[in-house]
């Protein structure tokens, strides 16, 4: 069996296609490309594809990532043309990179995520807020699920938060947990902070590992997203 791992973007119109449907994408743009994904065992085999994490419907994702097992060897260059032929513009291979066979997958060792959200203009007070929320201890929010009516405390999942003027525009950066080990939203961060009218939010990026040890798939830690000189350079999808 051999093991990619791909990164990819989604946008656009495509931003409103749930979880399920993007898969169904991705294997239809698979079985036309001949592609000789390899199949899960047992009694319903399933063809043998990871995503990271889910996006929420309406969120787009600038750095996405899917590990995919084949029954053959393909050259990375030529899998990836062979996908994004079949793939629609707003849903495309950005780079492929071939990895040992058993190499956990993204969503096994998945830590945190990085979102961005676009403000309409910079509210008084942000600042102050967004240091205040990191100043405590505890975050409490109540979530609600089929079973229980629950408060949790958020607080640990809120890795770091950053205001940055980006030409122009005043963006809140989102450095948050995520993975089976638990996490946060950004919807539930932005209900914190005084904030109002039409916001846009996208994941930027990533990464794996624990809180103190993150890094993106490709080896880069988060300081660099958050760092001024980055976010003048690249805001939004490119």
């Amino acid at each position: 069996m051999y093991h990619y791992r791909l990164c990819f973007y989604k946008k656009g119109d495509l931003r409103f296609i749930s979880h399920l449907d993007l898969l169904r994408m991705f294997i239809r743009a698979l079985r036309r490309a001949s592609i000789p994904v390899a199949y899960s065992k047992g009694f319903n085999p399933q063809p043998r594809l990871s995503f990271a994490a889910p996006l929420a419907v309406g969120m787009e994702g600038e750095n996405e990532y899917l590990d995919l097992y084949l029954s053959e060897p393909w050259k990375e260059e030529t899998l990836k043309d062979s996908l994004n032929k079949q793939l629609p513009p707003e849903l495309k291979i950005k780079k492929i990179k071939t990895v040992k066979a058993d190499l956990p997958p993204v969503s096994a060792v998945l830590g945190a995520a990085l979102y961005v959200a676009e403000l309409p203009f910079l509210p008084s007070g942000l600042l102050q807020e967004v240091q205040s929320l990191l100043s405590r201890e505890e975050i409490l929010k109540v979530r609600k699920s089929r079973k229980a009516v629950k408060k949790v405390n958020i607080r640990p999942f809120i890795y770091d938060l950053k205001v940055r003027d980006v030409k122009g525009k005043s963006v809140l950066l989102m450095l948050l947990a995520a993975g089976s080990k638990g996490g946060v939203r950004p919807q539930e961060i932005l209900e914190l902070i005084p904030v109002k009218g039409n916001i846009r939010i996208y994941r930027k990026a990533l990464f794996l590992g624990e809180k103190d040890s993150l890094k993106t798939p490709e080896g880069i830690e988060p300081e660099y997203y958050l760092s001024e000189e980055f976010c003048e350079e690249r805001a939004g999808i490119q």
